[in-house]
């Protein structure tokens, strides 16, 4: 019976805790390069996505995990993201998505914003397309 209302206990704080907890609002990339294609990947007429769980100290990326993704694909994800540069925040983790898409979106028309050849939502989202 005790052990059995330790367990109810320890269940409740936790579930307090876990519940009582905010998402903390992403950082802001205050600079980074614009993404590219994998020359190979596109060669290949290869397209997937690649999510990152990157790790930052409050201004720069300090770790990266691949999460299951083609080889290709995830190298070119890990360039690219390792050139962004944050706003002051509190040190965190989240979750990068790369989209490489074989449709024609963004490779002819730049993204007004970020002058670059590909739809970048930073630092949650980054689609890149290419032509053939």
């Amino acid at each position: 019976m005790r052990k059995s209302f330790l367990v109810f206990v320890a269940v409740c704080i936790f579930g307090c805790y876990a519940f009582g907890q905010t998402d903390a609002p992403l950082p802001t990339v205050t600079a980074f390069e614009c993404p590219k294609y994998p020359t190979k990947a596109q060669s290949m007429h290869l397209q997937g996505t690649v999510k990152l769980k990157v790790t930052t100290d409050g201004h720069r990326i300090t770790h990266i995990e691949v999460l299951p993704s083609h080889p290709i694909l995830s190298e070119e994800a890990i360039k690219n993201v390792r050139t962004w540069t944050f706003a002051d925040h509190n040190a965190t983790s989240f979750v990068v998505t790369y989209h490489y898409t074989l449709e024609e979106h963004y490779k002819e028309k730049k993204d007004p914003v970020t002058k670059c050849p590909a739809k970048v939502d930073l630092p949650s989202t980054v689609t890149v397309s290419t032509q053939f």
